[in-house]
């Protein structure tokens, strides 16, 4: 019996692990509280300053809420700060050890515009770090809406800098303030509305390795940005790489449109939007118009020249401009991703197609009506019907404006000689 007592009285294997583990852990808070206290004993001074050889100061304060915050709340001060050994500790140190953590970003950092200098193989000294795009003791992750790099956030941290006009200039960055843009397009008004799923900064030109546009390998590499759209507008890129204008930059013509040359880069607005370039009023202007318009494009790839004239002198190009935005424009006829050549029989204007082309708009149309040219040039016959009806039309115009103007000079040369004589009469009469 009192063997049995003893066996029931004596600490389990497993008792025992989890003693010793809750002593460690204890231990181990102990630990980091006591290092904490340590560090917070000067980083908690709000006037804690330390000055650079410019006479710049810098604070050294730690607001230890944020790091409460923070996805690094709980770890030591020493996991990131690595090479403080001792304190106090020496006055200059090392930047934060991120790359402890998050080696995988190191190589793509160093890749990319915010890496080392290609030409002087220096890292500028106004380069971003680590923690001018995730914070520095308040990094928070992604998903939370109060962090740097969240979708409603980020367009603001990159903009620190690419909305900063001396740093812009310093660089010689292209586009001058792409925050400004951004945040008028729908997809900046989606994102400060807390659509987590909207394109940023990031979805367009990549989060650690962001490369120059003129970079092959650049997400924003104009062969490259119908694939970089497509993670949003899969469908529209499948339409897009079958029409005319994405076989030819399938075949590395520059000149040919993508994504960015219709909608724009950052200031991307919804076509129901006045003033959108892709709206019903601006579009044959200032989207289609910018090549097809174009001599040089025109001649060099044997296009139609005047297409833009042509349409703004039509019925439809006049309805457009005097605000009736229902009638037809470029995108009406010809598609608006899907656009091909009239030979192709899956164009809209194919000749087979026509009538349901116009019938969009005209229901009653038939194959006489859809037979009519909108683009009229000179180099083209009118037909002998239409001159005809545009011989007597002239002539009608002259004969009733010309009789009418006739009628009225005679009338007014009648009356004037009728008040003449009766004020010559009146005139004698008082004589």
């Amino acid at each position: 019996m009192r063997r049995m007592w003893l066996q029931t009285r004596a600490p389990s294997t497993q008792f025992r692990v989890l003693f010793l583990f809750l002593i460690c852990v204890f231990y181990a808070s102990s630990a980091h509280a006591q290092e904490a206290m340590d560090c917070f004993s000067c980083h908690a001074d709000t006037g804690l300053v330390v000055s650079d050889s410019t006479g710049a100061t810098r604070s050294l304060f730690v607001d230890a809420k944020h790091l409460e915050n923070s996805i690094h709340a709980g770890f030591d001060c020493v996991t990131c700060h690595a090479d403080i050994k001792e304190i106090p500790h020496p006055e200059k140190l090392a930047p934060a050890a991120c790359a402890t953590c998050h080696e995988d970003a190191v190589p793509e950092i160093a890749a990319s515009v915010h890496g080392i200098n290609s030409v002087t193989g220096a890292v500028p000294a106004d380069t971003p770090t680590c923690g001018d795009c995730h914070g520095s003791h308040d990094i928070r992750a992604a998903g939370d809406s109060l962090s740097w790099v969240n979708p409603r956030q980020l367009a603001f941290t990159c903009g620190r800098c690419h909305a900063n006009p001396e740093i812009v200039q310093k660089h010689q960055i292209p586009i001058k303030d792409p925050l400004k843009a951004y945040l008028r397009s729908v997809h900046g008004r989606f994102a400060l509305a807390g659509r987590d799923s909207v394109a940023t900064c990031g979805s367009c030109h990549g989060n650690h390795k962001i490369l120059a546009a003129n970079n092959p390998e650049s997400k924003a590499f104009y062969r490259n940005v119908p694939q970089t759209c497509s993670a949003c507008h899969a469908h529209i890129t499948s339409e897009f790489e079958q029409s005319v204008h994405g076989t030819a930059v399938a075949r590395g013509s520059r000149d040919a449109p993508v994504c960015t040359d219709c909608h724009s880069e950052h200031g991307i607005e919804l076509p129901s939007e006045g003033t959108a370039a892709t709206s019903p009023q601006n579009m044959a202007v200032e989207t289609c118009g910018r090549c097809h318009a174009s001599t040089r494009i025109t001649e060099k790839y044997g296009m139609r020249s005047q297409r833009l004239t042509t349409f703004t002198d039509s019925y439809h190009g006049l309805a457009l401009r005097s605000g009736q935005l229902a009638a037809a424009n470029c995108g009406s006829c010809h598609g608006v991703h899907n656009i091909l050549p009239s030979s192709d029989t899956r164009s809209m204007i194919h000749p087979t197609n026509l009538i349901a082309t116009c019938g969009q708009c005209h229901p009653n149309a038939s194959a006489n009506f859809a037979r009519g040219s909108v683009h009229l040039t000179q180099e083209q016959s009118e037909g002998r019907i239409v001159a005809v009806v545009r011989t007597l039309y002239v002539a009608l115009i002259v004969v009733v404006i010309g009789g009418m103007i006739l009628h009225n000079g005679l009338d007014f040369v009648r009356k004037s000689k009728h008040m003449l004589r009766k004020r010559g009469t009146f005139e004698g009469d008082e004589a």
